[in-house]
C-alpha cells in the first residue's frame, strides 16, 4: 500500500477556514482523507467542524490536491486541529491545545503505523496577536519555541513547518494594528529557522467580514503552501 503522508493543520480561524462554500467548486479526491471522529474518512469541506456551523472552505483541500498533482506524495491525510480566536500562547508546550494536538497525532500514527508518514505542519495564526504590541513583539520567539517543541515531541527534527503571512486586511481598521509586523516576523524566520517556509499572502483578499480570507483566496493560498512544501522537501533530498 502506498504511504499516507500526514499534514497537521493548526492555528486559528484562517486555518480553520471560513471561505464561502458556494463560491468555489468542491475538491473531491479519494486520495485525500481527513482524520475525524478518531478515524480516517474521505475529506470533504469543511475540514474543521460541520456544515451546520460557521466553518467553510479552508486552504487544506487545495494544498492536498496540489501536492498530489505534483506527485509529491501518494496519499494525503489531513489532521485538522486549528481553533478559532486563539493566540500563539494557546498553542505553546504545556497548554491543552498543544497536548490535544500531540494526542491526535499519536492516534493517527497508530491507525496504520507502517504506511503513515508525517509530511509537514501547516500553520496559519497571528491575527489574535496582532491586536497587542507586546504580543506581536514576542511572536517570533514563541513560534520558534513551538516549532522546536513539536519536532522534539514528534521525534522529527527536520519536519517541515510552513506558515503563511497574515492578509493585509489585518490592520488597525479591524483591530489588528500589528498585522504587518507579525507577517514580517514570519517571513524573517526563513533566514534563521531550518526546514521552515513562510508563504506570501500578497494579493489575497478578505470576505465581507474583513477578517477571513475568502474562498478563492484560500484556494490560492493552499496552492502556495504546496509550492513551499515542494521547495522544502527538494532542499532536504540529497
Amino acid at each position: 500500500m502506498n504511504s499516507r503522508h500526514l499534514f497537521l493543520l493548526i492555528g486559528q480561524s484562517n486555518m480553520v477556514g471560513h471561505g464561502e462554500m458556494d463560491r468555489v467548486l468542491p475538491i473531491e479526491n479519494e486520495l485525500i482523507q481527513v482524520f475525524r471522529n478518531d478515524r480516517w474518512q474521505k475529506a470533504v469541506e469543511p475540514l474543521h467542524g460541520d456544515r451546520n456551523d460557521q466553518t467553510g472552505v479552508g486552504l487544506g483541500m487545495s494544498y492536498a490536491s496540489s501536492i498530489l498533482k505534483r506527485d509529491l506524495v501518494d496519499r494525503v491525510g489531513l489532521i485538522p486541529c486549528a481553533v478559532d480566536s486563539t493566540a500563539i500562547a494557546d498553542w505553546l508546550p504545556g497548554t491543552p491545545l498543544y497536548q490535544k494536538t500531540l494526542d491526535t497525532l499519536m492516534k493517527t500514527q497508530k491507525t496504520d503505523p507502517e504506511n503513515n508518514r508525517l509530511g509537514a505542519i501547516l500553520w496559519h495564526q497571528g491575527e489574535n496577536d496582532a491586536k497587542d504590541k507586546h504580543m506581536a513583539e514576542q511572536y517570533g520567539d514563541r513560534l520558534v519555541m513551538l516549532v522546536w517543541a513539536l519536532r522534539r515531541d514528534l521525534n522529527a527534527p527536520n519536519l517541515p513547518f510552513i506558515s503563511g503571512e497574515l492578509g493585509d486586511f489585518i490592520n488597525a481598521a479591524v483591530g489588528g494594528p500589528y498585522g504587518r509586523q507579525i507577517s514580517a516576523v514570519l517571513k524573517e524566520l526563513e533566514t534563521t529557522l531550518p526546514d521552515y517556509a513562510c508563504v506570501s499572502a500578497d494579493g489575497l483578499v478578505a470576505k465581507d467580514d474583513g477578517l477571513h480570507f475568502n474562498a478563492h483566496s484560500l484556494r490560492e493560498f493552499g496552492k502556495r503552501y504546496a509550492l513551499a512544501y515542494k521547495s522544502l522537501i527538494s532542499y532536504q533530498t540529497p
